[in-house]
């Protein structure tokens, strides 16, 4: 139950809040995917569709854990002390998100903003790495794993991590079109990641 309470309040804290406030402060809908036939659409709808799986895991695992039998869980990864490191990387997870998200404040966005000026953020998590609000969801991936070890969390951990990799690459690619050598300076600067 616990879990199912912290992914909701992940949800609508690091991501439902802060887009209603970003709206609101900018008028500019930080929701930028679209239904256009475009990569990072595509990337959209794959995230969108993992975090509903996700989503429903965790659900069923709080309401209908006698439902769980069925996704094939991995025994052997099955402690104590796998569900306290899932559960110390899933704190960890919303202290990185939460902090770089306040350090990008009005230009909190999710996919590419073709429409509005891009502003690069250089402080604060963004400083120890570029792509700090995706490391913390790929940390979220790996603790959700570790708490509920079965087949249909490892394909949320493998399928999350290919499509934020490519989400990465593509707003890089972005960047560089928008910001030219200011980003191309700050990646030679600070690593995609952390090492």
């Amino acid at each position: 139950m616990y879990l199912f309470t912290f992914y909701c309040v992940f949800l609508v804290a690091l991501f439902i809040v802060p887009s209603y406030v970003t709206y609101k402060r900018t008028g500019i809908n930080p929701f930028k995917f679209s239904n256009e036939e475009t990569a990072i659409n595509y990337v959209g709808k794959a995230y969108k569709i993992i975090s509903a799986i996700a989503f429903i895991t965790i659900a069923l695992n709080a309401f209908q854990p006698s439902v769980m039998q069925y996704l094939v869980s991995i025994e052997y990864l099955k402690s104590e002390i796998t569900v306290w490191v899932g559960l110390g990387l899933l704190h960890l997870s919303f202290i990185i998100i939460f902090i770089a998200q306040r350090n990008m404040a009005n230009e909190w966005r999710i996919g590419i903003d073709n429409e509005n000026k891009v502003n690069l953020i250089t402080k604060g998590m963004f400083g120890i790495s570029r792509n700090p609000i995706f490391l913390g969801v790929l940390i979220v991936f790996v603790g959700m794993f570790l708490i509920i070890p079965n087949a249909v969390t490892l394909v949320i951990l493998i399928s999350g991590f290919i499509v934020i990799q490519v989400q990465v690459r593509l707003e890089e690619e972005f960047l560089i079109k928008q910001l030219r050598d200011e980003y191309i300076d700050y990646m030679k600067n600070v690593k995609r990641w952390l090492i």
